[in-house]
């Protein structure tokens, strides 16, 4: 089947750099209708450009998210170039290596660690200020679903049992108590 959006995307992209030769590769996933790929131009320079289908997804959010945590002082990509209403970023490209890939090849991890903990304490607090919407109850649960509908289906590709899901259904009630307490 056609894929429609990567059609566009590569016409967006086309435009953004005429003249210049690229490859377009899936980069990583997330729980949402958003897909990531690796742009590599001829010239070595390398970008993620963001596919967000605008009737599914809201760039908005993501954007205000990263302003935030940026003037806070926590290190987000850079945002090269965009397109709302077709849905579609140019990101900063902040490579291959995750933390945990860091991490195993670190004889002293302590550094790393700091450095998260410290990302951390600028993003909480850049969130204080009632900026974001609140964790309540309809969010949380929310949040949680991610877990089943993404993970467990999307990600396993597997169903519940009603006993399992009864299992889920509880811890995700004692999880909701909790934090909202």
């Amino acid at each position: 089947a056609m894929d429609f959006r990567l059609v566009e995307l590569e016409r967006w992209l086309g435009a953004e750099f005429p003249a210049v030769t690229y490859t377009l590769a899936p980069a990583s996933e997330d729980a949402s209708f958003r897909r990531y790929f690796r742009v590599r131009l001829a010239d070595g320079r390398s970008f993620i450009a963001m596919d967000a289908p605008p009737e599914r997804e809201d760039c908005r959010p993501f954007l205000h998210v990263a302003s935030l945590f940026a003037a806070a002082g926590a290190h987000v990509p850079a945002i090269h170039a965009q397109d709302l209403k077709a849905g579609f970023l140019l990101l900063e490209d902040l490579g291959h290596a995750t933390f945990l890939d860091e991490f195993s090849r670190q004889a002293n991890p302590d550094p790393l660690y700091a450095a998260a903990t410290e990302t951390l304490l600028c993003i909480q607090l850049a969130s204080r200020e009632a900026v974001l919407p609140e964790y309540d109850r309809a969010l949380l649960g929310r949040e949680l679903r991610l877990f089943p509908d993404w993970y467990i289906a999307r990600q396993l590709r597997r169903e519940l049992t009603p006993a399992e899901q009864r299992v889920l259904d509880k811890a995700f009630e004692l999880l909701l108590a909790n934090n909202l307490s």
